[in-house]
């Protein structure tokens, strides 16, 4: 049994059979780390406008110092 060996990889890659197939999609990646990219940032934007609307209706509540005195347990 004999196994598949590359013993010059310019040889086999400049193949008519092998070319292109090293691994799929070949020429997207500025296209992958664009659509990253904005997602990415999208992502930072999303969670920054939602944290803020949560800390302001916190900041409505306006605690004080002792409203740990408060809180009566149900049991």
């Amino acid at each position: 049994m004999t196994t598949a060996t590359v013993t010059n990889w310019i040889d086999h890659l400049s193949a008519a059979e092998v070319q292109g197939s090293i691994y799929p999609f070949v020429g997207t990646e500025l296209y992958l780390v664009i659509a990253l990219a904005v997602i990415w940032i999208g992502w930072h934007i999303i969670t920054a406008i939602s944290e803020d609307q949560h800390l302001a209706q916190l900041a409505k509540k306006r605690h004080s110092a002792n409203d740990h005195k408060n809180i009566t347990t149900d049991w």
